[in-house]
């Protein structure tokens, strides 16, 4: 399945049918002289505007368009880094994380981008928080569990916890003692998906085999039973529930080359894989709209993931 343009000026997608030029090979490609990454995009639940991160500005902010591409408005800019912004189910609140004072922590903020604050403070980084269904929740992945928080960031213990909408009512969910990141609920409210690091050989996003692997993972919401569903010496991770929570969407390195991940499907106890991308480039951080039609993510070119905004029609799925 290849990607089709959302707008031009920022949603590029190289389709062969639109008779465009092929890419240029990676070997070949150009020397970088701009670093502008779009990454992290998502659809809001009324299909009108579509959340993204960019470091357009010289840093990571948060910014909003229309649909079609037009219309782009900031809504952070605080100086600090801000990352993987979220839509609240009912589309007026948005969830994203920010590394204030040398740590990251999960914030909260309206739809226009009124009445920014904070939901952690505590030693050790939060990240990557997602709603649950109604609303009224939120998980998220944090290392304050870390007994030794100078380690280096790949040997903290990065587990899965939940907290009201506000911010209250703290619950760590995890124990795998190990980098468990990208959370998010079932739609049902009653699984979570999740990437998280096992012992054990693996490939690493460039190809290079190392003692440690990258999976996708679905547990109950209360932390119970985790299971590995990818059992893949690939790096797979950003999982995300489809709408119906039949399908968790991820992206994996596994068809290679190097550098280069492809978007695929399964159901949620691990069967039924089935790839659905096939480049041109790389696809990681994808969402799905909410009625499940549309596909949104990142693709890039380059090891450090400079790239663009994209969207695909979801092909039908085994």
């Amino acid at each position: 399945m290849k990607a089709t343009s959302i707008a031009a000026a920022l949603l590029i997608a190289h389709c062969t049918s639109s008779g465009q030029d092929p890419p240029v090979p990676l070997r070949l490609a150009p020397k970088r002289l701009t670093s502008v990454t779009d990454g992290y995009p998502m659809l809001s639940p009324d299909g009108s505007k579509i959340l993204f991160e960019s470091n357009r500005t010289g840093t990571a902010e948060i910014y909003v368009m229309n649909a079609d591409g037009k219309g782009i408005v900031q809504l952070t800019s605080n100086k600090e880094s801000n990352h993987t912004p979220i839509w609240s189910p009912d589309g007026t609140k948005i969830l994203f994380a920010s590394d204030g004072d040398k740590q990251w922590e999960v914030h909260v903020m309206n739809a226009d981008g009124s009445d920014q604050k904070g939901l952690t403070n505590q030693p050790g980084d939060d990240g990557h928080p997602h709603w649950s269904p109604d609303g009224k929740g939120i998980v998220f992945n944090s290392a304050r569990t870390t007994p030794d928080l100078t380690a280096d960031w790949s040997k903290q213990f990065h587990e899965v916890f939940t907290m009201n909408a506000d911010g209250s009512d703290v619950k760590q969910i995890s124990s795998l003692k190990t980098v468990s990141t990208y959370p998010s609920f079932s739609p049902d409210g009653k699984r979570i998906c999740f990437r998280s690091v096992t012992n054990g050989p693996g490939y690493q996003w460039d190809f290079t085999l190392g003692p440690r692997n990258s999976e996708v993972f679905v547990m109950h919401s209360d932390g119970t039973n985790p299971v590995n569903l990818t059992k893949n010496a690939a790096y797979d991770g950003w999982p995300m529930w489809s709408p119906d929570g039949r399908k968790i969407l991820f992206s994996s390195n596994r068809a290679g080359p190097a550098n280069i991940g492809q978007l695929y499907v399964m159901n949620p106890d691990g069967s039924g894989l089935q790839r659905i991308t096939d480049g041109p480039g790389s696809f990681v951080q994808a969402s799905w709209s909410r009625d499940g039609k549309k596909i949104f993510a990142h693709q890039h070119w380059e090891t450090e993931e400079f790239g663009n905004l994209v969207e695909f029609d979801v092909p039908n799925l085994k």
